[in-house]
């Protein structure tokens, strides 16, 4: 019982510390990183919008596709980058890593 209340006190202190270090992070953000990040982003969402999405019943049409791929930069400029979608290329990511903070 008590090694159960430990592991939770590990999992819930752990969670308090990524959300706390992950809100520090995004509000003292400086110019220069977000002008990098920005960079980034507006590529991310050209490489999205020069992807075949035609299979993508939420990106089938060239509006939709614009939505689609617009909402990717938001995400984008707060460091949620999937490593499941095509635009986040390893190259993005490696750049993405240099920004400053």
């Amino acid at each position: 019982m008590m090694r159960l209340g430990k592991c939770a006190m590990i999992v819930v202190s752990a969670a308090v510390f990524g959300l706390v270090t992950a809100f520090a992070v995004s509000t003292h953000a400086s110019p220069a990183g977000d002008a990098c990040r920005k960079e980034i982003c507006d590529a991310t969402v050209a490489a999205c919008m020069r992807s075949d999405l035609s299979l993508n019943p939420l990106a089938r049409t060239e509006g939709e596709k614009k939505t689609f791929c617009s909402q990717f930069f938001s995400g984008c400029m707060t460091r949620s980058i999937s490593p499941d979608v095509a635009w986040y290329s390893p190259d993005t990511v490696q750049r993405f890593l240099k920004c400053p903070s």
